[in-house]
């Protein structure tokens, strides 16, 4: 039985992963407010704490704890190349088949459901946001973390880079993070959490579907950073200077 008594639910994401789906089912924000004691984080979604955790321990009961990703024990080069491979390419990839499938979807329903045209812009402007923050992280941020950490691994100086220190890079990541979870919760707020109308057609339904699918993956994308990749970057960085 995981215990949550006095611990963020950042701390507890990282601890057993598999507990970010039931974050996720309580609209629980793990990852760009992961420092919230659990009990307040339950609260500020009106939830009841000793029901989450009982959640949380039956999701744990039926699975098998040690297959789970033991992300906090990654090597931080190998959590850089996980986070390309797998969440940098599924958000390119479906940006790029969500954008027509919204296009059409708001096109032939959005005079009966006016919703959907917000929808689209706000999925635009996710996109847009999206794209050049990932080539921030691909280009600059991302072989920095990598350098740092070959650099520990084989007892080598690192060079100081142009932007100072890490800590200024993530800075910028972590408010545009914050960025893209305020355009998730609106696309989930206006849309009623997804909740597909009578006889919605299998355009309709292939797309909330698969919004869903693409908010909890950013939400993993954006927790492993935040909450796991960034800090331990920090640190390395520190202790290299030190």
């Amino acid at each position: 039985m995981l215990s949550v008594q006095g611990k963020t639910v950042r701390e507890i994401a990282l601890e057993m992963p598999l507990t970010t789906r039931v974050f996720e089912e309580f609209k629980i924000d793990y990852c760009c407010h992961g420092d919230t004691p659990f009990d307040d984080a339950c609260r500020n979604v009106g939830a009841i704490p000793e029901i989450v955790k009982e959640k949380i321990d039956s999701v744990l009961d039926e699975s098998i704890i040690s297959d789970q990703d033991s992300f906090s024990k990654m090597d931080l080069s190998d959590l850089v190349d996980h986070i390309l491979d797998k969440h940098h390419v599924y958000t390119r990839d479906e940006m790029s088949h969500l954008t027509p499938l919204m296009a059409k979807v708001a096109s032939r329903h959005g005079d009966h459901y006016t919703y959907l045209l917000e929808l689209k812009d706000l999925f635009q402007a996710l996109c847009d946001d999206l794209e050049p923050h990932m080539m921030k992280e691909e280009m600059v941020l991302f072989p920095y973390i990598q350098k740092l950490a070959y650099a520990a691994a084989n007892h080598h100086q690192v060079a100081y880079p142009p932007f100072g220190t890490v800590q200024h890079p993530v800075s910028m990541m972590n408010v545009e993070h914050e960025e893209v979870g305020e355009l998730l919760a609106k696309m989930r707020e206006i849309t009623n959490d997804y909740k597909l109308p009578d006889g919605a057609c299998p355009s309709f339904t292939a797309l909330f579907h698969r919004l869903g699918e693409f908010e909890r993956d950013l939400h993993q994308h954006i927790h492993l950073e935040n909450n796991l990749l960034f800090p331990r970057a920090i640190e390395l960085e520190q202790n290299a200077r030190a």
